[in-house]
């Protein structure tokens, strides 16, 4: 009978502690918890890694549109870049092909 009125006396504190003990828990594991956040962090930096890497792209590719436009575009390397990728020349022409050892 004792220990059923020690139990009676003391319900609120255990459920108290219940409780914490839960909060505790999803604090830490959950979704929306620590471990959660920490990989929310891990993803944000993988991200702005790969936005770093797409936009140094990005530029590259702008920078290389704009030498194609018609006012700067240097007609004798496109010519020169025509030439190795088509392998093509005037019949008059005579062409030395190189072997680039490596």
């Amino acid at each position: 009978m004792k220990r059923l009125d020690t139990l009676k006396n003391k319900w609120p504190l255990i459920s108290l502690l219940v409780l914490y003990m839960y909060l505790i828990f999803h604090a830490i594991s959950g979704s929306e918890g620590i471990i959660g956040y920490l990989e929310y962090e891990k993803k944000i930096n993988i991200t702005e890694k790969i936005l770093l890497e797409l936009s140094e792209d990005r530029k590259k590719l702008e920078k290389h549109a704009v030498s194609l436009n018609s006012s700067e575009l240097d007609l004798d390397k496109l010519d020169i870049k025509a030439r190795q990728l088509l392998f093509v020349s005037d019949p008059n022409e005579k062409t030395i092909w190189l072997d680039r050892k490596q």
